[in-house]
């Protein structure tokens, strides 16, 4: 845990924090100096990928709401695009890498400022055969999961780039390594006003499926 922190704020922060991490450093195996673009990035997965991704070095643009900008600019974003606004993929290319957090709508948007060889990652839209592969799934798992991204893996190929998809997974060792980044850049998630209970669990997965939420939603175990 942070030092400093308080057990609700600490437990907004790994799973958002996991997913962050292992997809630049694991999935897109982004170097210092590369550029990499968010979509949806003002949300509360972009308020701990964006200090992640500057520690390691990389140049970061988001798209967001209006309201989050100065935030997101005092916390080191490069270039922040308002998508009531501007358009990023007018302004975008040649981008390293692209973690999609809003799904299929953008998909074709994102796909367009990758640079020949890019990848994209998505943690909205459908697992692929890579996917599949990667995580020696057994073969009738493979064929499904082929068929499911069949058509992003498609059209990353027609462009010759590459569509990535990921599930987090708990990491000790990781959860380290972002517990120093956390405490030097004083990251405190937004956690929703909301507060629930186990037995208010369906309450809880409700209010984020309608995604009126103010930030992280927990919930409390007694």
């Amino acid at each position: 845990m942070p030092a400093g922190y308080d057990f609700t704020t600490a437990a907004a922060i790994p799973l958002t924090a996991l997913t962050a991490w292992q997809g630049i450093t694991e999935e897109l195996e982004a170097k210092p100096g590369e550029t990499i673009f968010i979509s949806g990035g003002s949300g509360s997965f972009g308020q701990i990928a964006v200090p992640i991704a500057k520690a390691l070095g990389l140049h970061v643009s988001i798209s967001g709401n209006k309201r989050a900008k100065e935030l997101f600019l005092s916390a080191g974003v490069d270039q922040y695009f308002d998508y009531q606004k501007e358009n990023y993929w007018e302004f975008l290319s040649d981008v390293d890498y692209v973690i999609d957090t809003l799904g299929f709508g953008e998909f074709e948007h994102e796909l367009s400022i990758l640079k020949t060889g890019g990848r994209l990652l998505s943690l909205r839209t459908s697992p692929n055969k890579e996917y599949a592969v990667r995580n020696h799934f057994p073969f009738f798992k493979r064929i499904l999961f082929s068929l499911a991204g069949a058509k992003y893996d498609k059209s990353a190929k027609n462009q010759e780039k590459e569509y990535r998809f990921m599930f987090v997974r708990s990491d000790g060792a990781q959860l380290q390594k972002i517990t120093k980044i956390v405490e030097q850049n004083h990251i405190v998630p937004r956690i929703d006003s909301h507060t629930f209970t186990i037995e208010q669990a369906n309450d809880a997965l409700r209010l984020v499926a309608q995604g009126h939420t103010d930030g992280k939603v927990l919930i409390q175990m007694q």
